[in-house]
């Protein structure tokens, strides 16, 4: 199983990212584009690891209760080299509760057997690099706004049509 801990978003946020998607992909092809479906914001990645361990994640997350999580979207950014970037996703404004979850998944180690969270930046992917042509300046969505209200622990199998979600847990934040 390779696991990941996730907070879900409304169906009207990940409308209104495929919205902002929609004419990019057309100036776009080389890019790999996620669905609306798999737009989520990870806490942790974890990898292949241990029952024993999803069940510690599992146990962090239901006893994790900060209520509804309000955020806003209106940046981009992205992984890997500035001239060459392999992932870009959108930031915003989140709320702390959620870099505090994150510390506490921290605690619980990857497939590598490592612990922590090096330096946690909220984020959802929403794109990645199959090649290296070039791209101008990507422009961020006009600000989208939505409440997260559901935690997830996820399992991702990789496929040739890209990963395929399995909901292991879902988590009311109530």
């Amino acid at each position: 199983m390779r696991i990941f801990a996730a907070l879900e978003l409304p169906l009207q946020v990940r409308r209104e990212i495929a919205a902002w998607q929609k004419p990019l992909k057309a100036l776009y092809p080389s890019l790999k584009w996620i669905q609306g479906d798999r737009l989520h914001l990870t806490l942790r990645f974890f990898g292949d690891i241990s029952q024993s361990e999803v069940e510690r994640i599992c146990d962090i997350l239901s006893s994790w209760h900060p209520g509804s999580l309000a955020f806003s979207l209106d940046s981009i950014g992205f992984f890997g080299n500035r001239q060459s970037p392999s992932v870009f996703w959108l930031g915003g404004s989140f709320p702390e509760d959620i870099s505090r979850v994150a510390s506490s998944l921290g605690s619980i180690p990857d497939e590598r057997g490592k612990k922590g969270v090096q330096r946690f930046v909220p984020h959802l992917t929403f794109a990645r690099r199959r090649n290296s042509t070039p791209l101008t300046k990507l422009d961020p969505p006009d600000e989208i706004r939505g409440v997260f209200k559901e935690a997830a622990v996820i399992n991702s199998r990789l496929t040739s049509g890209g990963p395929e979600y399995t909901f292991i847990e879902r988590y009311d934040l109530h």
